[in-house]
């Protein structure tokens, strides 16, 4: 009979070169990109599934929703404006909730298409004017709904927000080195 990790031990070294590389896990596989686009996907559906949680009914699921609202009143403190779900509001503000959705589309656009990489100015000054330039909507109308001076709605705070989420995650392409282009 085999004791406690021995079957583990006889068996997953014929494994090892069944199971494909994508399946397998490795400590060198985790770094900052996959860090953040865990962060990002986590913002993002943590602020949907908040609501859920808490119009399940299920004791658990509505304690990890009032955890939830507790994270998002943390990092926004402008969460009486914010779009609901069956009249259960998510957990961030409206225009932080955009700034998930930019950070997200952002990305997977970046990332997976050739949509963004095409267009990008090649001076990482020009980039950097664009990407401010995107927070400017963001600037006015949260500016001047801190001074009194504007009353913002949720038509306005998501497309600032998704505004600033897009320059957010394009930002660090200012730094990042550019590959060289082909020479042929």
């Amino acid at each position: 009979m085999l004791g406690t990790g021995e079957f583990t031990r006889k068996y997953n070294r014929k494994a090892a070169h069944i199971w494909p590389r994508a399946l397998s896990v490795r400590w060198e596989d985790f770094n900052l990109a996959l860090l953040g686009k865990v962060l990002v996907i986590f913002i993002f559906l943590g602020t949907i599934l908040t609501p859920l949680f808490w119009l399940s009914g299920i004791p658990v699921l509505q304690s990890i929703a009032g955890f939830g609202w507790d994270v998002g009143r943390a990092i926004c403190s402008y969460t009486d404006h914010s779009l609901g779900i069956s009249g259960e509001p998510l957990m961030v503000c409206t225009r932080c909730f955009g700034v998930g959705v930019g950070l997200l589309t952002a990305g997977l656009v970046y990332f997976y298409t050739p949509l963004i990489k095409e267009h990008l100015p090649k001076s990482r000054l020009h980039l950097a004017v664009i990407l401010a330039a995107l927070f400017v909507p963001w600037l006015v109308d949260s500016g001047l709904e801190r001074l009194g001076l504007w009353q913002t709605n949720n038509f306005l705070m998501l497309p600032t927000g998704f505004l600033g989420g897009v320059a957010v995650a394009l930002a660090p392409l200012i730094f990042w080195p550019r590959p060289e282009p082909d020479e042929e």
